[in-house]
């Protein structure tokens, strides 16, 4: 809980105490009446309100209704009510809490926009809205000179759900809107792509720190894919699990037919970004104008994403390498290989019994990794194994609950896996678009959760 909610806490436990014992004359109740109003005023304020705390406030509400009673039996069956109702906001603050992200390690300051762009001319008609365009919603984090522009959330509220509208009140370290910095640039830009149905914020804890680094990062929603999603003229994209890619249920062929279709549409849509990113950085009226380095331009992702990003890269010549998450290989990349700089980031992925092999499931996996193993054999890179992560601990998805069915969190504590996967996302840029030799990346590994083998391409 954020310091204004435990003091919320605090004063209303003691008002229910104080209530139900009798013990404190009326005048100091009158008093401790005041300053719990005046302490959800200022925590809804400051903190910003949310679901967890709902029923606190409630507590709150009920004090002032219990002060002005006489019947004791009422105000003592209220006050111990108000001791429930907090108790409830406590465990939910728990189960479902108000997390901070890590501390970026970087001396840049960061600011971030969003932005609407249209792309008049999809190369798939199908990826198009009902006026043949498509439109995409994206949000660029980029160093920011020191400012006291309001602090960003980690969503809009529009982009949130009833369970995750709190987080429309989760308060990241960057800014809205504020200059770029005044040093450093033009800087080196990324591209940031989602696993599937996921969206562009999910990876704060990284994107954070590459850019107190002096990285821009562009993070991209793709349309019907990632959401939910708002646009300027106030309708809210929000895709449905598509069972043409659910791996339990299509075939081997059938996954591989429809993935790749899907990749072709998301690596449109770097090359399109990247495109309008280019404008800007050429247009003197842009506050863009020659702070991107369109010679130092990667791409990176999880999930899906990142075989979307090592795709983009393969593609297009101003992709000057790539990073994948723990995603599967599809389409061409898979077949030919990366003579770009790669590096895969991945799970433990153990090898099948001949009766886990009767699973459809495992099959398709295994038939993934297979191809995954083919494809880093006709590459150039590196290849990170980080024991005891999970598919989701690449994400935010970590700091969602300390439930494991909820956070998806594998056996590596989520800030000790988020410090390593900074430490090599950070040290594979630096040295693939800043010609920087870490020492992270020469040898073996200095943490014990990770392996590294260097990738050669034939």
């Amino acid at each position: 809980m954020r310091p204004l909610e435990i003091l919320l806490v605090v004063l209303i436990l003691l008002s229910a105490w104080a209530a139900f014992s009798r013990k404190l004359p009326r005048p100091l109740l009158a008093w401790l009446c005041v300053l719990d109003l005046l302490t959800l005023a200022v925590q809804a304020v400051v903190e910003g309100p949310h679901y967890q705390m709902a029923p606190a406030y409630l507590a709150a509400l009920i004090f002032p209704a219990i002060f002005a009673m006489r019947g004791i039996a009422l105000r003592r069956a209220l006050s111990a009510a108000m001791l429930v109702l907090t108790l409830c906001s406590c465990v939910l603050s728990v189960l479902s809490p108000m997390f901070r992200f890590p501390t970026p390690t970087g001396s840049y300051p960061i600011g971030t926009s969003i932005f609407h762009l249209v792309n008049d001319h999809p190369s798939d008609p199908s990826s198009a809205g009902a006026n043949g365009k498509r439109e995409l919603m994206i949000q660029v984090w980029y160093p920011a000179s020191p400012s006291h522009a309001p602090r960003a959330p980690y969503r809009r509220f529009s982009e949130t759900t009833v369970k995750s509208s709190f987080q429309a009140v989760l308060w990241t370290h960057a800014r809205w809107n504020p200059p770029f910095a005044q040093t450093g640039s033009p800087f080196p830009l990324l591209l940031l792509n989602p696993a599937w149905n996921g969206r562009r914020t999910n990876y704060t804890y990284l994107v954070e720190d590459l850019v107190s680094h002096g990285y821009i990062v562009a993070g991209i929603d793709h349309t019907g894919n990632s959401g939910p999603t708002a646009f300027p003229d106030g309708h809210v994209s929000q895709p449905t699990p598509d069972p043409r890619l659910d791996l339990a249920t299509q075939s081997f062929s059938e996954l591989t037919t429809y993935a790749a279709q899907q990749l072709e549409i998301q690596v449109n849509d770097n090359r399109f970004v990247l495109d309008q990113l280019q404008g800007w950085n050429q247009d003197p009226a842009n506050r863009f104008f020659h702070h991107i380095d369109m010679d130092r331009v990667g791409a990176l992702g999880h999930s899906f994403g990142g075989a979307v990003a090592a795709q983009a890269c393969l593609e297009d010549s101003r992709i000057k390498s790539a990073l994948d998450m723990d995603g599967s290989l599809w389409g061409p990349v898979q077949k030919v290989g990366l003579a770009k700089p790669f590096m895969m980031i991945e799970e433990d992925v153990l090898k099948p019994t001949p009766a886990q092999l009767q699973n459809h499931l495992l099959f398709i996996d295994h038939l993934l990794d297979l191809g995954d193993t083919a494809m880093k054999q006709k590459s150039n890179g590196y290849e990170v194994v980080l024991h005891g992560s999970s598919h989701p601990s690449y994400s935010d998805q970590s700091l969602y609950s300390p439930l494991k069915r909820i956070s998806g969190i594998g056996s590596i504590p989520a800030r000790r896996e988020y410090f390593i996967l900074r430490a090599y996302v950070l040290a594979f840029f630096d040295k693939t678009l800043r010609g920087a030799d870490p020492a992270i990346l020469n040898g073996d590994s200095p943490f014990p959760e990770a392996t590294l083998r260097v990738l050669h391409r034939p």
